[in-house]
């Protein structure tokens, strides 16, 4: 049995009454009280919807898991099953009587299955590795899941003869990942059988998609499992019987998450034609017979973050990032898109650094009767479990963040700013408490990540955090974003700094016009990419009382031969830092080149296991500032990721981020 079941408990959807209670201004230890949710998955007669909901224990810092199912016509909740270990992505069986998930088993994650209602948990899979995704075959009788080969059992001097042929993994790799694979597993018989073989690699992350007559799994097929080569994906179809494997449209590289129509007759699939990053991710349409298809819904000018198909077979609802929200639209084979109304609600998980919302995961979450569920906020609204039908629009369903209530969250609002691309850009504009317009306040740019996760309208805890410190806060969409159109997405192209910080600084031109803002407390601030952008922000503009920069890539040269995304970083640029000339635009796009030139005082921040952004070039520009006589300071943490999961290190994170600005706006 997995974890322990939970008394039904019946809730209605009533909110925690807030008159008279709105006096406190949320703190970063009020992060102990977010409460985060899973994608949810809704049952084929639209009737229930399960998610994960994860409560933080603070002394423990970790994340504590449930599995509820909500009545999706009234909101009434009960929990299943609380404190299950690595519990992710609930499926129901597609009768609705019964409900699986990944939880872990042991020392590896596996298939987990109960009846939908009540009942015991039991492991399902029984694999010697992790299964990290998994389907329901239409007949309810079959699943088939990812996992790698297990580890050969090694003994004496073998043990330690451990070597391996290193290529385009992370520096700090000890081992080349072993390819994941498809495999099928018989609820009736309990047996598992491999389906496919050899060095290629089942994609990260791939959908897996069955023919409705069960005979075939549509999947994202990659050369290998070393995440920097995903790139070389291509969508591929295994016929179960045969376990033949073949490749669907004759293309190499871009292409993902393929999905079959109800009626088997058609399959779409995403390509980009060249790094997402600089292009289009377009939906497009094929059949199973194979060839590339045709693109849908063009006219959108807006990347496709998921897509699911309606039981009718003639239409597709995706997910886009458009402006200040990820908008849901239907596409037709056959005519206009059409966008769906979700009012001031901005659909999927908001995201800790960025300031947006992750793509809302629709391949379980649509009903046959055109029911749709999904997590979603607004600016003042923590996220909660939605829903979205064709005749009553939308509705919340859920109140698992209400002690969030309590507090006073600042007002937001969506700015437009010209730049130098002729695209008119936006970005999310922060209020202090009580905010009077003859006055003027600190400001903080806090400059978002990717460069493609856009600020948006959701709920943004840290900005909201460092608001009730009586601080605008701003953060701008600047090129590289793909909400605004290809044309502004694919500016940063050769242009990695300078454009976008020529973008920020519209953007903060346009909030000192309205004469609000106290010029003398200026800070600029980010992660990931927004860290990259505060490096360079503080080396060419010298305007600033503070700057936090936290998982910069510093020095693009070490990035590229250290990171486990060097093609994405070699697509920005014209190549490879190693030849030709190449290697002169990537010290002048390097916020260490310019070192000497930084006055304004800076804390760096870092996991020492960043994959992604090392931390080597964090420590090489601490080292650089230090020995040019600057002021700064690296503060790490001993973790890996490219940013920590667990509770308290994300609130530490920003306590000492916002501290510091604090520190210099006194």
């Amino acid at each position: 049995m997995l974890g322990r079941l939970a008394g039904t408990l019946l809730l209605g959807v009533t909110l925690l009454s807030t008159a008279g209670a709105l006096s406190r201004t949320p703190h970063e230890d009020d992060y102990q009280l977010f409460v985060r949710l899973g994608s949810p998955a809704i049952t084929a007669d639209g009737k229930r919807a399960a998610l994960v909901v994860s409560h933080a224990v603070w002394d423990e810092d970790r994340w504590d898991a449930s599995l509820a199912v909500v009545d999706v016509a009234t909101g009434a909740r009960r929990t299943l099953i609380v404190d299950p270990k690595g519990i992710s992505d609930p499926i129901f069986s597609p009768d609705g009587a019964t409900l699986a998930f990944l939880a872990e088993s042991g020392e590896t994650t596996q298939v987990f299955a109960m009846a939908s209602e009540a009942g015991e948990a039991r492991a399902v899979t029984h694999s010697g590795a992790d299964v990290e995704d998994f389907s329901w075959r239409p007949d309810g009788r079959a699943i088939v899941y990812t996992a790698r080969d297990a580890e050969p059992a090694r003994a004496g001097a073998d043990r330690f003869r451990n070597s391996f042929v290193f290529t385009t993994e992370p520096i700090v790799a000890r081992s080349s990942p072993p390819p994941l694979r498809l495999f099928l597993f018989d609820l009736d018989r309990r047996t598992s059988t491999q389906l496919t073989f050899g060095s290629e690699s089942v994609c990260d992350g791939s959908s897996l998609s069955w023919s409705p007559d069960g005979k075939a799994v549509a999947f994202t097929l990659c050369r290998n499992a070393i995440l920097n080569d995903q790139s070389y994906s291509r969508v591929a179809l295994v016929d179960v019987a045969s376990k033949n494997v073949r490749s669907l449209t004759g293309r190499s590289m871009w292409e993902g998450s393929p999905i079959f129509s109800p009626d088997g007759s058609r399959i779409a699939y995403t390509y980009s034609a060249g790094d997402p990053q600089v292009n289009l991710t377009q939906l497009y349409i094929t059949t199973p017979a194979g060839g590339a298809g045709t693109p849908l819904g063009t006219s959108l000018d807006r990347p496709i973050g998921d897509a699911v198909w309606s039981r009718d077979s003639q239409s597709l609802i995706v997910t886009s990032p458009d402006r200040t929200t990820n908008a849901v639209y239907r596409l037709p084979l056959a005519g206009a898109a059409q966008r769906l109304d979700l009012g001031d609600v901005v659909a999927g998980t908001p995201l800790n650094t960025t300031g947006g919302a992750s793509s809302p995961s629709l391949e379980n979450a649509l009903s046959r009767d055109g029911t749709l569920v999904f997590v979603g906020s607004s600016s003042k609204v923590p996220p909660e479990l939605y829903r979205y039908t064709p005749a009553g629009g939308v509705a919340k369903l859920s109140d698992f963040n209400a002690p969030l209530a309590q507090f006073a969250w600042s007002n937001a609002e969506a700015i437009a700013f010209p730049t130098s691309t002729g695209v008119t850009a936006d970005g999310v504009l922060y209020y202090p408490p009580g905010f009077t317009s003859g006055a003027k306040y600190p400001l903080v740019v806090y400059i978002h990540g990717g460069p493609d996760d856009p600020s948006m309208l959701c709920f943004d805890f840290w900005a909201q955090v460092m608001a009730a410190r009586g601080w605008l806060v701003l953060r701008p969409n600047y090129r590289g974003t793909p909400n605004l159109g290809l044309k502004y997405q694919r500016a940063i192209l050769y242009d990695v700094e300078d454009g976008p910080g020529k973008d920020i600084m519209a953007a903060l031109h346009s909030v000192r016009a309205r004469g609000i803002v106290d010029d003398s407390r200026l800070a600029v601030s980010g992660w990931s990419y927004g860290g990259i952008m505060t490096a360079w922000m503080i080396s060419k503009y010298h305007i600033w009382k503070a700057a936090v920069s936290g998982a910069s890539v510093n020095d693009w040269i070490t990035d590229y031969g250290t990171a486990d995304d060097s093609l994405a970083d070699a697509d920005l640029f014209h190549g490879s830092p190693f030849l030709k000339n190449n290697a002169a635009e990537w010290r002048r796009a390097s916020a260490i080149s310019y070192a000497h030139d930084v006055n304004t005082p800076v804390l760096i921040l870092s996991d020492v296991g960043d994959n992604r952004d090392p931390f080597a070039t964090s420590a090489m520009y601490w080292r650089a500032l230090r020995d040019n006589g600057k002021v700064a300071t690296l503060r790490v943490w001993p973790v890996a990721g490219h940013f920590p999961s667990d509770p308290v290190r994300i609130a530490d994170i920003f306590h000492y981020w916002i501290g510091f600005i604090a520190q210099y706006f006194r």
